[in-house]
């Protein structure tokens, strides 16, 4: 167990606890608290705090990214010594994040880890030993656990049955021998004819979706069986073209699949054990029109046929609509010229629903009235500034002839070591995504209004100096 010396306080107990589906057979919240509370007592361990972390997953989400645990170990990690937990399981499920914990622990000030209910400690190698071999048992259980669900959705996903998740735009569900099919949804499958119609005829898809905005037709989240909110969903010309990119529409059974190196996943047929497609549906569109959509929209497309690897808008997620608080973001249009050159127009401008009456839709020049501007501004506000890392400081003990008692104890603390440049140095040698990351990290924003409206405002919080100092180096 954990070593005090006995001219200092008791040691301070943080508990933790965990729970990803509350049922019958599952140990309730109060109760792991309960026995917690009942373990510190016993060795006279002052329980400081509870991070409470319901509906989380051990097994996909680690301790660092808890919602609550995360914030006792990223910013009050020096306000208790040991971390208490009902059992090994309830705290980590794979041995790699246990073994991470341990690193963890012994990097800040030799930090406990215990369990409440488990005859080993966390702190002994013996224990460590121990800990290892029960989250591999975990781990192993939580593996075949993943296989008996990886294999019923297999199962599921090449039979003609509907999944439960909301249909395609274009389709709904019914009820047929206590499961559910997709079936053609008349109201919805002539949306989609009617913008594949418009699109081939040479009419661009964001004139379809401002049309339809105007003329008030539902959205495809309007339609959805999830949505009980009330709210009123906006067309975006991403969604409506992945709609009719979908081989969805000709009746196929289709799944999500990661693409390679992006952020974003694309829409792939789904083949049965003789490696035919699946039909779940009659389709919305015919073969031949699903064709010659296709061949007008790549026509249609980028020139490179493909996305940029790194940001687009300059300064994503710090520049805010003055107007609404929304993103504001790149937009690019290319007009045809009768020559058959393009006209390549951006601007940077908000989201919004269109028309909305929360939004003036402010537009902006990219680098003429965002980006020169907003870094001049933030270099004259906060360029002074010393940049600093944040290090942290384990407790230790000073001998003192004139204190009472002879040892004075520090407690632990975070340091923050100052790395010899400004703000205005360090950005001097950096990109504009990478200021961004300093901006985001520090919590720097800036509400942008055009100069006739008072021009841009930025929002910087007091500790920003120490927000950014937990990301440095």
């Amino acid at each position: 167990m954990l070593a005090f010396d006995a001219m200092r306080r008791s040691p301070r107990a943080l508990i933790t606890i965990r729970l990803t589906v509350r049922t019958e057979s599952t140990t309730s919240p109060e109760r792991q608290i309960e026995e917690c509370r009942s373990f510190c007592e016993l060795r006279g361990w002052e329980v400081v705090g509870v991070a409470r972390d319901l509906s989380v997953s051990a097994t996909a989400v680690p301790p660092w990214e808890r919602p609550e645990l995360s914030l006792w170990l990223d910013e009050r990690a020096p306000e208790f010594d040991v971390i208490v937990f009902w059992r090994l399981d309830r705290f980590v499920r794979r041995v790699g994040d246990l073994h991470q914990m341990i690193e963890w622990a012994e990097t800040h000030g030799g930090k406990g880890l215990v369990s409440a209910t488990e005859p080993f400690d966390l702190t002994s190698p013996t224990g460590k030993a121990a800990a290892t071999m029960i989250a591999t048992f975990a781990q192993m259980e939580a593996h075949a656990a993943a296989e008996r669900v990886a294999s019923a959705r297999a199962h599921l996903l090449i039979s003609t049955r509907w999944g439960g998740s909301s249909p395609p735009f274009g389709y709904r569900t019914y009820a047929r021998d206590g499961a559910r099919y997709l079936e053609v949804n008349p109201e919805t499958a002539d949306v989609v004819r009617e913008a594949s119609r418009r699109v081939i005829e040479g009419e661009p898809v964001n004139a379809v979706c401002r049309d339809f905005e105007e003329r008030g037709v539902p959205a495809p989240a309007d339609t959805y069986q999830r949505n009980k909110s009330g709210k009123d969903f906006a067309w975006y010309p991403r969604t409506l073209k992945g709609i009719l990119t979908s081989p969805t529409l000709l009746g196929w059974k289709t799944r999500s699949e990661d693409v390679p190196g992006k952020k974003y996943k694309k829409r792939v047929l789904v083949h049965d054990e003789e490696g035919r497609p699946v039909r779940v549906a009659e389709g919305v569109l015919d073969q031949e029109t699903f064709d010659h959509l296709q061949n007008v929209l790549a026509d249609s497309a980028s020139p490179a046929g493909r996305r940029s690897s790194t940001p687009r808008t300059p300064l994503l997620n710090v520049i805010k609509c003055g107007g609404c608080g929304k993103n504001l973001q790149l937009h690019t249009t290319r007009k045809r010229r009768a020559d058959g050159t393009y006209r390549v127009t951006a601007k940077i401008r908000c989201l919004s629903r269109v028309g909305s009456p929360a939004c003036p839709g402010y537009a902006f020049s990219p680098d003429e009235d965002v980006v020169t501007p907003i870094l001049a501004m933030l270099v004259q506000a906060i360029g002074d500034a010393p940049v600093a890392r944040r290090e942290y400081v384990p407790r230790a003990r000073s001998r003192s002839e004139s204190s009472h008692p002879p040892y004075e104890v520090d407690e632990d603390h975070w340091q923050f070591v100052p790395l010899g440049a400004t703000f205005a140095e360090r950005w001097r040698t950096m990109g504009i995504a990478e200021i961004g990351e300093d901006l985001i990290h520090g919590g720097i924003t800036v509400r942008c209004h055009p100069r006739e409206r008072g021009g841009h405002v930025p929002e910087i919080p007091e500790d920003f100096q120490k927000r950014l100092a937990k990301f440095l180096v």
